[in-house]
């Protein structure tokens, strides 16, 4: 209960901030390009807050919190036959319809690009902060996997993928899931030995890889980061536990389960994972193997989700000094990664928004505002700084997928503006009304779908 009025509250304050800048946007350009506003509104629907300036414009808080719109003098102001609705002749000169059509381009792109200018100052802000960061080596190679195919070996740093350079796990993550389905194989310049030793380059072939929701796509490959050096003796027992009962304790070691040898501590996680019965067990205790039998008991977090086999076993992980690095910034550097890490995080949406519509990517995929709400949550629960981030990539998103040219998007009235420029004329009031209405139909079905996906996963 705690944990989904948590998640509300930094989904409020996320949404709030997010609409807000957007809506700014296209306020200040439109007062800039001479249009009059009639109303900045934040939320649709019932208004339940409002005030009027001298000038007549009206800042409003309306019931609906998911989304908001700027009102514009003469906007949209015409009959189903094409003519002005205006009382005059002619549209009045603080009209948004009277305004050329770079200054309407400019006022309806505006939106998006304060998302975008917003996301480029948070990274900029968290790059002058310092983040805590895991280096991209990698911790396990699953036997049969991608990554063993290729070459790759445990502890080995990755540097660079397809010649970009990388600096941290989210960095790589973020390219190899751009490069899902790539009919070509990635180029990995990897180093050995926690990146101390030599440097060689692998292939790694992503053909044929689907993302799925809720798994990560590094285990899709074989890959698992380093999180320091796992022992392989057992540090805790759980009294009470399913291996205690089965006679386990600690300093014992796990070295077959169900007959198949396990030579390290993810082979014993990877077995217990997918068990469906009882786990036959060969256990080294001083040098002596004996038998033992383990009945699984099934565990969910707190909210209920994520449930999976569990044992009541854990081992030790050794530090690994380096292995997790601050990354800080001064000013003029802090700019330049903080205009670098929006470029990424463009691209990898308009990649992947790509490769969703060619059908790439699993429509499953998609995520709404319950999954947006537990990614705020988590995000504050981490950190102010993790939160910024999470902020940042959100605010991408936004201003990227307004752009999409779909008529009741921005970018479907760029589209219009953009027919306009080529034929002199702008489209008709009834294909424009049809078409935002077919654009409307094609949001509420993907919104819907999301909501979907979202309680699929809870």
């Amino acid at each position: 209960m705690l944990s989904g009025l948590w998640n509300l509250l930094f989904f409020a304050v996320a949404l709030g901030i997010l609409i807000s800048i957007h809506e700014l946007g296209h306020f200040l350009a439109a007062r800039w390009c001479g249009v009059k506003v009639l109303r900045f509104s934040i939320g649709f629907g019932p208004v339940l807050f409002a005030r009027t300036l001298k000038d007549g414009c009206q800042f409003a808080l309306s019931a609906i919190p998911l989304g908001g719109y700027v009102k514009m003098q003469g906007e949209g102001n015409t009959d189903t036959t094409g003519a002005s609705q205006d009382t005059s002749a002619t549209l009045s000169p603080d009209a948004f319809l009277s305004k050329s059509l770079k200054q309407r381009a400019l006022i309806i792109g505006a939106g998006p690009a304060f998302n975008i200018v917003l996301a480029f100052i948070l990274y900029v802000v968290v790059n002058l902060m310092g983040v805590s960061v895991l280096r991209p080596i990698i911790g396990d190679v699953m036997p049969g996997s991608r990554a063993a195919a290729a070459g790759l070996t445990l502890y080995d740093e990755i540097k660079a993928i397809d010649g970009s350079a990388v600096h941290d796990w989210s960095e790589a993550a973020m390219l190899l899931v751009s490069k899902v389905n790539s009919n070509s194989p990635l180029s990995l310049q990897v180093a050995a030995d926690l990146g101390h030793g030599a440097t060689r380059q692998v292939n790694l072939s992503l053909e044929g890889i689907s993302l799925t929701p809720g798994v990560d796509p590094l285990s899709s490959l074989g890959l698992r980061p380093c999180a320091g050096k796992v022992t392989d003796t057992l540090t805790t027992v759980q009294p009470q536990g399913p291996a205690y009962a089965a006679g386990l304790s600690v300093g014992d070691k796990i070295v077959r389960v169900n007959g198949v040898v396990t030579p390290n501590w993810y082979r014993v996680q990877d077995a217990v994972a997918v068990s469906k019965g009882p786990l036959k067990v060969e256990v080294e205790r001083n040098g002596d193997l004996y038998q033992a039998e383990i009945y699984p008991q099934t565990r969910c977090r707190d909210d209920g989700t994520q449930c999976r086999p569990f044992i009541g076993v854990g081992v030790a992980i050794e530090p690994i000094a380096g292995l997790m690095t601050t990354k800080s910034y001064g000013p003029l550097e802090a700019l330049a990664q903080g205009a670098a890490a929006t470029a990424r995080m463009s691209l990898f949406i308009v990649t992947s928004t790509y490769k969703l519509i060619a059908g790439e990517i699993s429509a499953d995929n998609i995520s709404g505002p319950i999954a947006i709400a537990k990614g705020a949550g988590q995000s504050a629960s981490f950190g102010f700084v993790f939160f910024l981030s999470f902020l940042a990539a959100i605010s991408v998103n936004l201003g990227i997928l307004n752009l999409l040219p779909i008529p009741v998007l921005d970018g479907g009235q760029l589209l219009f503006i953009a027919y306009e420029a080529l034929t002199g004329r702008a489209p008709s009031p009834r294909v424009q009304y049809a078409l935002t209405v077919l654009g409307l139909c094609c949001i509420i079905t993907l919104s819907l779908f999301a909501v979907f996906n979202d309680l699929r996963a809870l």
